[in-house]
C-alpha cells in the first residue's frame, strides 16, 4: 500500500535532519532552543510578577488615600462642630482652661469605657485628644490603636454613635471604630522602605508600645517619636481650639510630617504623608444644601466642582503673620506683625501661610483624578514665592497623572521655606493675566491677605484701582469663548477690589479673619 505523499515527505525530512551535513535541528540546536525558551518564559514570568507587584502597590496607595480621606472628613467635622478640645498636659492647666483637661475627673468614666471596649476585642485604646460637643454629655475621643494588619498603628474613634444625617445617638454605651488605619511606624531618619528598624527598644510588641506611649502636651506639642513608635505628633494652640499633625521626629532628618504606611512582611511598603488640621467651632466650613461628594468645601476654597481650574495664592511675607499662638517657647522665628516683621521665641501654633498650606493640601488630596489644575504663588518678581508649580502656568496639569498629586503637594510645602522677609511683596498681576489668557480654564480661586503693592502698570495703588482693576479683567472676560469664574478669598483684611472682581465674574467673595476661623471660640 502506498503511503500518502505528504506523510512520506515529512517523515523523510525528519529522518534526514539527523544526518551530518544535512539542514535541520540536531541535539545541540534543540538544547539551545529549549534553553532560550526557558529564559523567555522566565523573563515573562518576572515581568508579570513585577507588573503585578506594581499594580498591587498602586491599589494599596489608592485604597490608603480613599480610606484616609473618609476618616479625615469625619475627624475634622467633629472637631469643627465641637466647643473645645481636650488634651493631657504635663502641667496642671490654668483655671480658665481646666475644662480642657483630658484627665479631668468628669471624663474618667467615659474614658474607661473606651479602654474596656478595646480590651474586649484584644485591642488598645490610648487617648490622643477629645472633643467636647454641645449636644453630648460625654466627649468624643480619638485614640491610638494597632492597624488592621497588626504591623502598624491606627486612630480609633470612641463615643456616641452618629446617624447618617449627622445627629448623635447618645446612650450609656460608647461605640469604638477605626477612622484612620495604617499610621506608620518610624524606621530611620529618612524612613525609606529599605531602612531597618533599630533594636534599641528590643523586641517590645507594638501593642505594648501603643498602650504605654504618652501623648502629653508640653509647650503645646506632644513628644517627638523614635524608631518603632507611631509616626504621629500633635500640636494645639493656647486656647485648645486647634489640632494639627506635625513632623513626629527631631529636626534635621528627612521626615517632614506625620505619615501613613502600609506595612507588610515582605517589606513592600506604601508611604504617604498625613496632613491634617482642624479648628474647634469652625462650623462655617460645611455648606448646607450640597449633595455629599459632588462638591468639595474647605475653610478657604468653597464649592469646588470644576474640572479645569487654577489656584492663585498669596506667597508674600505678610502670610507669616501668626493667627493662633501657643503657650510655650522655642526657637527664634520671624513673623509679620501688620506693619513690620519681628522676631519671637513664642510658639506659634499656626500662621496664615501654614493655614493656607493645610487647606490647599487637603483639597488637592481630595480632587478627582480627572481634574486639571494650575498652582501659582505670587509675591514680587525675583523673590522666592513668585513662581508656579512645574509648567502649570502655561497649561493645566491632570492631577491624576503619575506623581502629579504628590508633586503639587510638595510644591505647596515649599511656600514657607526660608525667612519670611525673603518671600516677597504682593503682585498678583502676572498670575491673573495668565489665568484670563488661558481659554482652557473656567474657574479661578484667588487668595490674598493684603492690597497689591502696585497697580497693573507699576503705578501707586489707590482707591481708583478698586474699580479699574476689576473692570479691566471683566472686559477680558466678556470676549473669552468661555467666561472665567473668579472666586476671591480675602485673608486677614477686607478687600473691596477683590469683592468687585468676584462679582463682575459671577464668582464668590469670601472674607476670612480669626473670628471666621474660630467662630464663637473665645
Amino acid at each position: 500500500m502506498n503511503r500518502h505523499p505528504i506523510h512520506h515527505k515529512i517523515q523523510t525530512q525528519a529522518l534526514s535532519a539527523s544526518k551530518p551535513g544535512q539542514r535541520g535541528f540536531g541535539l545541540p540546536e534543540a538544547l539551545v532552543a529549549a534553553s532560550a525558551g526557558v529564559v523567555l518564559i522566565g523573563a515573562s514570568t518576572l515581568a508579570l510578577r513585577s507588573t503585578g507587584s506594581l499594580i498591587n502597590k498602586m491599589d494599596q496607595k489608592a485604597s490608603l488615600q480613599q480610606n484616609t480621606t473618609g476618616g479625615k472628613r469625619l475627624m475634622r467635622s467633629e472637631i469643627e462642630r465641637s466647643l473645645h478640645l481636650l488634651i493631657a498636659t504635663d502641667t496642671a492647666p490654668s483655671e480658665n482652661l481646666a475644662h480642657t483637661d483630658l484627665n479631668h475627673q468628669d471624663y474618667k468614666t467615659s474614658l474607661n469605657q473606651c479602654k474596656a471596649l478595646a480590651q474586649q476585642s484584644n485591642k488598645v485604646f490610648n487617648p490622643l485628644f477629645g472633643a467636647k460637643m454641645a449636644e453630648l454629655n460625654q466627649p468624643i475621643y480619638y485614640g491610638l490603636s494597632l492597624s488592621s494588619s497588626g504591623l502598624g498603628y491606627a486612630i480609633q474613634r470612641c463615643g456616641s454613635m452618629m446617624h447618617l444625617d449627622g445627629r448623635y445617638n447618645e446612650t450609656e454605651t460608647q461605640s469604638l471604630a477605626t477612622v484612620i488605619d495604617d499610621i506608620g511606624r518610624i524606621r530611620c531618619d529618612s524612613d525609606k522602605p529599605e531602612c531597618k528598624i533599630t533594636t534599641s527598644k528590643g523586641e517590645v510588641p507594638l501593642k505594648q508600645i501603643a498602650a504605654n506611649i504618652k501623648f502629653i502636651f508640653s509647650d503645646d506639642k506632644t513628644p517627638e517619636r523614635t524608631s518603632r513608635e507611631p509616626a504621629i505628633r500633635l500640636m494645639t494652640d493656647e486656647n485648645r481650639k486647634l489640632i494639627r499633625f506635625i513632623d513626629p521626629t527631631k529636626e534635621g532628618d528627612n521626615i517632614e510630617t506625620s505619615f501613613l504606611k502600609v506595612e507588610s512582611v515582605n517589606k513592600e511598603i506604601t508611604t504617604r504623608p498625613f496632613y491634617f488640621i482642624a479648628y474647634a467651632r469652625a462650623d462655617k466650613r460645611i455648606e448646607n444644601g450640597q449633595e455629599e461628594g459632588s462638591v468639595l468645601n474647605g475653610l478657604f476654597f468653597r464649592n469646588v466642582s470644576s474640572k479645569r481650574m487654577r489656584f492663585l495664592v498669596d506667597g508674600s511675607g505678610s502670610m507669616s503673620a501668626c493667627i493662633l499662638w501657643g503657650s510655650g517657647y522655642g526657637n527664634w522665628q520671624v513673623y509679620w506683625g501688620g506693619r513690620y516683621y519681628f522676631w519671637s521665641r513664642r510658639s506659634c501654633a499656626l500662621t496664615r501661610m501654614e493655614s493656607l498650606q493645610h487647606e490647599l493640601i487637603s483639597l488637592i488630596s481630595d480632587l478627582p483624578d480627572d481634574t486639571h489644575i494650575s498652582l501659582r504663588s505670587f509675591s514680587s518678581a525675583g523673590y522666592q514665592n513668585h513662581r508656579s508649580w512645574e509648567d502649570s502656568a502655561r497649561a493645566l496639569t491632570k492631577i491624576g497623572n503619575d506623581g502629579a498629586r504628590d508633586s503639587a503637594i510638595a510644591f505647596i510645602n515649599t511656600l514657607d521655606d526660608g525667612v519670611a522677609y525673603r518671600w516677597g511683596g504682593t503682585s498678583p498681576w502676572e498670575g491673573l493675566d495668565e489665568a484670563f489668557a488661558d481659554e482652557g480654564t473656567d474657574t479661578l480661586y484667588f487668595l490674598s491677605d493684603g492690597e497689591p503693592n502696585y497697580d497693573r502698570n507699576r503705578g501707586q495703588w489707590n482707591t481708583a484701582d478698586h474699580t479699574s482693576a476689576p473692570a479691566y479683567y471683566a472686559d477680558i472676560n466678556n470676549v473669552r469663548d468661555t467666561s472665567l469664574k473668579v472666586n476671591t478669598i480675602a485673608l486677614g483684611s477686607k478687600s473691596s477690589w477683590m469683592e468687585t472682581l468676584a462679582t463682575r465674574t459671577t464668582g464668590d467673595y469670601l472674607y476670612i479673619d480669626k473670628k471666621y476661623v474660630l467662630s464663637a471660640s473665645q
